[in-house]
């Protein structure tokens, strides 16, 4: 894994342990906590906490057994959740900045108190 890499999914919302444990595990395919720590270099104490914050998110997915094992979603996969949330996000700003322009007339004194209600 590149530092490089690991800056671009930063960008994308990973923190820095979860970029090494990601890159690590498109590496590993399927693996158990251990591994994932020694290939990825998050310490131990870090793994267990970060792996589950993951499959919250989406990023992992657990296989509960003995031992408890983890693999990554695809990237394909990944990079299209994360590009249709971000194109959502997008869309939505784009909304509501247009709702406090001035044609919709939102910065007029009779619609302030509309206005500060939005914040």
């Amino acid at each position: 894994m590149t530092l490089k890499l690991i800056e671009n999914l930063q960008k994308l919302g990973f923190t820095s342990n979860e970029s090494k444990i990601y890159s690590a595990l498109v590496v590993l395919k399927q693996a158990r906590a251990s591994e994932i720590a020694e290939i990825s270099g998050v310490p131990r104490s870090k793994i267990y906490r970060t792996l589950r914050g993951m499959d919250k998110k989406g990023y992992v997915r657990i296989i509960e057994g003995e031992p408890t094992l983890f693999c990554c979603v695809q990237p394909e996969e990944l990079i299209f959740r994360i590009r249709a949330d971000i194109m959502l996000s997008l869309n939505e700003i784009v909304s509501e900045l247009n709702a406090l322009s001035p044609a919709n007339n939102s910065f007029y004194p009779g619609n302030l108190q509309k206005l500060k209600a939005r914040f």
